[in-house]
């Protein structure tokens, strides 16, 4: 029986590549055996976890589809966070950084770029029956836009297939206030939407302060998703979504990608003072994630059509952190299951792994 299809809304694969200087071609265990041998990738307690995602690995798990990120911020390198720029001119020249790998990787074959109508529906065809050279299909995506000099460089990044757009992080940056920080939109941000609209992107509300996430909305009138988030009524922090928030995703159509990590699952964890990751136990499989389906469900009156997958594995956490019946990409499968477990139907389950995701871009895209 095939796989079904699986696309992931948040992988961090260029940074995960260029700043941990990890080979994605081979698979998650070659890449721990590789960083086991070599000096440790710590810094003041920050470091890359255990590998869980490569190209081999999201083929393993039928990923055919994935969000990629451009990722860089400005923020000051303190305690965990050590990959924070001190000026925008850095993180353009890092997103360009970033830009450039997956360049080479389509060049090697391993990935494909999509950017409209006719790439989405090639890949859900070629992933259908995938082949050992089926490439993985990548939307282009943007966690924190100091990467975007200013709203004329929109253009550039649209010709070169950036489609989603989350413009906040972690601390605040060019356009906005984003996690760890209160505070809302920033001066340049509103010229800065107004390019990304009338250009076609989709806006990415993860990571935003909760005023930030307000403003935007209220000059946001385009296509929207939640890339990675879960809920802050059953985990506390500000950094996972509101009920209110969940509701306004709800009623734009938009998406939230449920995200594949212990400290979005545990409700004994706030992020706003999480225990420190090496003395914490993972306790929770990925049944651990039900409650968030069903919460989200309930505010949408029972539906489940804007529930999506946007695992963020390798994105700061390795397979330490990850439900414990997921080790590497390859086990993301499994989660139809544990749904089915649940008691849903196959066309809820479809609608989660990949379908409510497709609906939201053939809803954005024309051509």
């Amino acid at each position: 029986m095939p796989k079904p299809l699986i696309i992931d809304l948040h992988l961090d694969l260029a940074w995960d590549a260029l700043f941990w200087n990890r080979d994605l071609t081979l698979t998650a265990h070659e890449v721990r055996e590789q960083e086991a041998s070599g000096p440790p990738q710590v810094a003041e307690g920050y470091n890359c976890g255990l590998c869980t995602t490569t190209f081999p690995e999201l083929r393993r798990g039928n990923v055919g589809i994935i969000l990629s990120t451009i990722m860089s911020r400005i923020q000051p390198r303190v305690g965990r966070m050590r990959d924070g720029m001190r000026t925008q001119e850095q993180s353009i020249g890092m997103g360009r950084g970033h830009l450039a790998y997956y360049q080479a990787m389509t060049q090697r074959g391993e990935i494909k770029s999509v950017r409209g109508l006719s790439d989405l529906e090639e890949a859900v065809e070629a992933w259908k029956e995938p082949r050992a050279d089926t490439p993985i299909y990548h939307i282009l995506s943007m966690e924190s836009a100091d990467p975007i000099i200013d709203p004329d460089d929109v253009e550039f990044w649209w010709n070169a297939g950036l489609r989603v757009v989350g413009p906040a992080h972690f601390g605040h940056n060019t356009y906005i206030h984003g996690t760890g920080t209160e505070g809302g939109l920033k001066p340049p941000a509103r010229a800065l939407y107004q390019a990304m609209r009338e250009a076609g992107m989709i806006l990415d509300i993860a990571h935003m302060a909760d005023q930030a996430v307000w403003e935007s909305l209220e000059l946001w009138d385009g296509p929207i998703m939640a890339s990675h988030c879960t809920c802050r009524s059953l985990v506390p922090g500000q950094r996972h979504l509101t009920d209110d928030m969940i509701r306004e995703v709800i009623r734009r159509d938009g998406v939230i990608g449920l995200v594949f990590c212990q400290f979005f699952i545990d409700p004994e964890v706030d992020w706003n003072d999480p225990p420190p990751r090496e003395q914490y136990v993972a306790k929770y499989k990925m049944d651990g994630l039900i409650p968030h389906i069903e919460h989200i469900a309930d505010l949408a009156g029972g539906s489940l059509s804007n529930l999506a997958i946007g695992t963020d594995m390798d994105g700061g956490f390795g397979a330490e952190m990850t439900p414990v019946d997921v080790d590497t990409m390859a086990d993301l499968p499994g989660f139809g299951g544990v749904l089915a477990e649940a008691g849903y139907d196959q066309q809820d389950i479809d609608g989660i792994l990949s379908g409510n995701v497709l609906r939201l871009f053939r809803n954005t895209w024309t051509s």
